[in-house]
């Protein structure tokens, strides 16, 4: 923010607090005193922004949540010249996000999948994100001659392959899982060419 941008309101702060919070610590870990200290707003005005409660904040905050892991779907659905460059650039923002953080980030549809399943509107909002997701990447299969059910099928394997090796990676605090990822995803397109 530069000095003469007006600051962020509070409410705005807190939903970017949520969104961080749930990619470091899962759904369960982030509580709203929490948000609303993380983001110094002001803890008494919680019920007046949110008056669905955390589910409300949870559900606003999960698409701003995603939006690092969107980045590189994004870019090879414009920039990609090639299959196997746009797949580069997919898996390249997942090690980007993680070794930013230095592990500490994960996929926040994935916590909201672990976490709270049995609350619907968190799990629907969580399967509603994977398939827009899974739909770009399904785009960018077809833009690059993939019949629409091959593109859908490529698709739910880059997603799933990337949701494990970032838990993997996670874990090991290594980007070793997501490398092989790539390797394997480029072995497929080569050996399919």
């Amino acid at each position: 923010m530069s000095p003469i941008d007006p600051p962020e309101p509070p409410r705005a702060r807190m939903v970017r607090s949520a969104a961080r919070m749930i990619r470091e610590r899962g759904v369960t870990g982030v509580g709203l005193r929490q948000i609303a200290a993380d983001a110094d707003g002001p803890r008494g005005s919680l019920q007046r922004y949110f008056p669905g409660g955390k589910t409300q904040v949870l559900l606003e905050a999960i698409d701003l949540a995603v939006d690092d892991f969107a980045v590189g779907t994004r870019a090879a659905a414009v920039e990609a010249e090639t299959l196997p460059d746009a797949v580069r650039m997919i898996v390249s923002s997942w090690r980007e996000v993680l070794v930013d953080s230095d592990f500490s980030v994960g996929c926040p549809i994935a916590s909201f999948v672990v976490d709270v399943s049995s609350v619907d509107p968190l799990r629907e909002r969580a399967d509603e994100r994977f398939t827009h997701w899974r739909k770009g990447i399904a785009a960018i299969y077809r833009r690059f001659g993939y019949d629409r059910t091959a593109a859908w099928d490529e698709a739910i394997l880059v997603i799933s392959s990337l949701e494990g090796a970032a838990l993997v990676a996670r874990a090991a605090r290594d980007i070793e899982a997501i490398d092989a990822v790539e390797k394997l995803l480029m072995d497929r397109l080569t050996s399919s060419a």
